[in-house]
């Protein structure tokens, strides 16, 4: 008899008689696809924790599509299987019409596509102009695995809402100022022209209210913003700050200081308006030499500096070189604006009127003087009884109004709804 251990699934063993399930892809049930044994049958709710030598027959070149998506070969998806393990997998382990799900579901956790994406053998209809990972070869950072998989999980995104779209008979394809600028014009110009469609009118102080703000009037010009959050737990971290993804999509990771989110949002709005996508892994309120001497990054960052400051970066202006009247300034001109202090003094580094070690030695101190801040209130929250609730991202009106048509025409359910939101279920009439 064969054994295994399922999480959250009642467990039936019949030997030697044929599973009862939903019927999966070709007449086959999920469960015939996965496991070629008669002797478990399972209704399946949860994903399975299978007995480790249970074979499954698998589409081979949907692993091979996401290798190739991910610029990766199948030696280095050994590498990557094989970390920790005693007994190595080799070739023949993923290489084949059969896979042992314990194998499958190892590359599963490199991928997050789900052990049915494996099964399914209709074919896929690789656009290479669909993924940007196939767009564009050559990133101004390194990814990591984990960076192009969250890439790849928003443009699954997008392509799903589009798809809302076009059955909802909602569908545009007007993406304003998308492209309207270049780098051969002046990003204090562009910034200054700009303000009134992207920045709320009102005066907000609280950088929150004014990220949200922001989001919404881009929502009003046809553009996604999505943000996603890391917890602190979580094993293997992005190095992604924020992204551009043709042709109206912006992802955000959620920061500890909204100040530099909202200054990543608008370098990422930059790159929209210049119709460059890019996928940043850099801090870029920092100064690199790299991004110094790339015309595209050094464009953004300006114009991602004018747009926030606005008129208070004349303030700055009157500074030509270092001096303890600037360190005044700048504490005055943060606590005035969005822009954090180790940005202000990153404008002056870019532009030469403070000497890099001098910039370097401040952005230590400033370093230094966040973690002791995020020290104090981590012991403040641990005093403190432990909430249950997890930090949301923000929802783009956008999303939310593509998620409604879905749901008003029938397309998805409550469950549905919920869940690409990550609202609670008392909540959803709130939401429609």
């Amino acid at each position: 008899m064969v054994d295994a251990l399922v999480s959250g699934a009642s467990v039936e063993r019949r030997a030697g008689s044929s599973p009862v399930l939903g019927t999966y892809n070709g007449g086959l049930t999920l469960l015939e696809k996965m496991v070629k044994s008669p002797f478990l049958f399972v209704n399946l709710k949860v994903d399975l924790i299978i007995f480790p030598l249970i074979t499954t027959e698998f589409n081979q070149q949907r692993l091979d599509y996401l290798l190739s998506l991910y610029g990766m070969s199948k030696q280095q998806l050994l590498s990557h299987l094989n970390q920790g393990r005693v007994k190595k997998l080799t070739l023949e382990d993923i290489d084949g019409q059969e896979i042992k799900v314990s194998v499958l579901k190892r590359i599963d956790e490199i991928f997050h596509k789900g052990l049915p994406y494996y099964l399914d053998f209709t074919s896929l209809p690789i656009d290479r102009n669909s993924k940007v990972l196939f767009r564009k070869k050559r990133f101004h950072s390194s990814l990591t695995i984990e960076d192009k998989r969250i890439v790849d999980s928003f443009e699954s995104l997008k392509s799903l809402l589009d798809g809302y779209r076009v059955l909802t008979d909602t569908e545009s394809k007007e993406y304003n100022f998308k492209g309207t600028s270049s780098i051969n014009e002046d990003p204090r110009l562009v910034a200054d022209s700009m303000r009134s469609h992207l920045l709320p009118d009102n005066d907000i102080k609280d950088h929150k209210k004014y990220l949200q703000e922001i989001i919404k009037n881009l929502a009003n010009l046809n553009v996604y913003v999505f943000e996603f959050i890391e917890t602190w737990n979580k094993r293997d971290k992005s190095t992604i700050d924020g992204f551009y993804l043709d042709p109206n999509v912006i992802v955000l990771k959620r920061q500890k200081s909204y100040k530099r989110e909202i200054f990543t949002l608008a370098h990422e709005i930059g790159h929209y308006l210049l119709g460059v996508e890019e996928v940043e892994s850099l801090d870029m309120s920092r100064v690199d030499k790299s991004r110094v001497g790339n015309k595209v990054e050094r464009w953004c960052n300006d114009f991602a500096f004018y747009l926030i400051a606005g008129k208070s970066v004349d303030e700055l202006d009157k500074f030509n070189d270092y001096s303890e009247d600037l360190n005044d300034a700048i504490d005055k001109l943060s606590t005035t604006t969005h822009i954090s202090r180790m940005a202000w003094y990153t404008k002056m580094a870019y532009e030469n009127r403070m000497p890099i070690p001098k910039y370097h030695y401040i952005i230590k101190q400033l370093e230094d003087e966040n973690e002791a801040k995020q020290q104090e209130l981590k012991k403040e929250l641990d005093n403190k009884p432990s909430s249950p609730r997890s930090p949301k991202p923000i929802i783009s009106p956008l999303y939310l109004e593509t998620m409604q048509y879905a749901y008003y025409n029938g397309l998805i359910s409550e469950s549905v709804f919920c869940e690409k939101l990550r609202i609670p279920k008392n909540k959803l009439e709130k939401y429609l």
